[in-house]
């Protein structure tokens, strides 16, 4: 029996709003370079931590990755400059009654070091947690926990003292980031076919990115490890990017994305593609959403790993800025409806550009744009109207199934 040739999820006859979501994915993430470059940084900061005459010298216990870095879900900042935000957590040997004030300044104190010292200039406390701001863009957050139990590991105290507030309204709070990295990893399925296909997109535009990085600053090697990931991973990509989008000139408080991670682990199933993930997790985050409004209370949200580890006590804030994400979610859904519908390569790229901003969308449908060209030019398909490609068969030429493709662009005016 002649062995049948795997399907190519994000191939030349995937569904174009898989393609294209891909590739706007692709645009918004931690690329595999980079993602190895902050590895390396974080590495770095934990050394100058420990160095001898810090004052948490023999104090730390363990550095982890939290957060989207934990689960492979990082994308550019809310800023949208660029700028990726990672987050890792240093266990310290301190007492647990240690006020949270003290926490955070000691580490702060650890970071900053003397005058003159590596980071000593680019160093700031936050309410709970330490940031280091590299040139590039890249920000570092170190957020230090203590261990609650020895026999129940990565369970601890996160501190919260604002700068400059009243110890009053300093707080400590339990929290396991570890677990729910463990619980939400488990359960994102990875479709072998999928991470590969993937995996070959991210490899593409992460080459190009090293080829224009600055020879003062190296960057490591590719590894195909970090392009491939789960559809479900991917879906969640997105929904932050839509949201990042949506509040950018907001001024507000944004739905917190281990929230938004936590409702995504919770629609997992295998088999699925990026667009189904993506309505799914939509769908969920509304659901509980309007079950809250309807009752007249906030969504509360908490770890499935630790009870007392809510993500939601910041946001929302009031029954009105939970309303106005309601209303984002609503929006969207119709979009990517509208997304999964006919039409033409340019009416895409407008409808992206409303769902995830104008400069990664613009990119992703370059960068598919170009795919057709390759694939025209190399005889191995033509183009629909729609601007789907057909591949060549043994049985008939792809240009007598299709459309010839107009030289001068791959963006006009298409309608199937």
């Amino acid at each position: 029996m002649e062995r049948q040739i795997p399907r190519d999820p994000l191939g030349a006859a995937a569904p174009l709003h898989e393609i294209l979501l891909a590739e706007t994915a692709i645009q918004i993430e931690l690329p595999p370079s980079l993602h190895r470059l902050a590895v390396q940084r974080y590495e770095a900061v934990a050394e100058h931590i420990e160095r001898g005459g810090s004052p948490l010298k023999d104090r730390v216990t363990v550095f982890y990755p939290q957060g989207s870095m934990a689960i492979k879900a990082t994308i550019r900042s809310r800023r949208d400059d660029g700028a990726y935000d990672l987050d890792i957590v240093a266990e310290l040997l301190l007492l647990a009654g240690t006020p949270p004030q003290a926490v955070l300044d000691l580490l702060f104190e650890a970071i900053r070091g003397e005058k003159g010292s590596r980071y000593h200039d680019n160093v700031e406390r936050q309410t709970r947690c330490v940031t280091v701001r590299y040139n590039d863009g890249m920000h570092l957050d170190i957020t230090p926990t203590i261990l609650l139990d020895e026999g129940d590991p990565r369970r601890s105290w996160l501190f919260h003292a604002k700068p400059r507030t009243p110890t009053s309204t300093h707080n400590r709070f339990e929290t396991n980031s570890f677990a729910f990295a463990d619980w939400f990893n488990e359960r994102a399925p990875v479709d072998m076919q999928f991470r590969e296909s993937y995996g070959r997109r991210a490899l593409a535009r992460d080459q190009l990115l090293v080829e224009a990085k600055a020879e003062s600053e190296p960057v490591p090697d590719h590894s195909t490890e970090e392009g491939g990931k789960s559809a479900l991973v991917v879906a969640l990509q997105l929904l932050k990017r839509n949201r990042n989008h949506v509040f950018k000139d907001r001024g507000c408080r944004m739905p917190p994305s281990v929230f938004l991670s936590s409702c995504a682990g919770k629609t997992a199933s295998p088999g699925k593609t990026i667009g189904a993930h993506l309505e799914a997790i939509a769908w969920h985050v509304l659901q509980k959403l309007l079950s809250c409004q309807n009752a007249g209370k906030l969504v509360h949200e908490t770890n499935p790993r630790c009870g007392n580890d809510c993500f939601t006590d910041r946001w929302p804030e009031t029954l009105s800025a939970q309303k106005q994400y309601i209303q984002d979610l609503r929006l969207f859904l119709e979009q990517l409806d509208e997304l999964k519908a006919p039409g033409s390569l340019k009416d895409k790229q407008e409808l992206l550009a409303k769902m995830f901003g104008e400069q990664p969308t613009r990119s992703a449908v370059e960068k598919y744009a170009a795919e057709l060209g390759n694939t025209v030019r190399s005889g191995k398909g033509a183009v629909r109207r729609s601007g789907k490609v057909i591949p060549a068969t043994a049985t008939g030429s792809a240009a007598s199934q299709g459309r010839a493709t107009p030289k001068h662009t791959f963006y006009g005016g298409w309608v199937k």
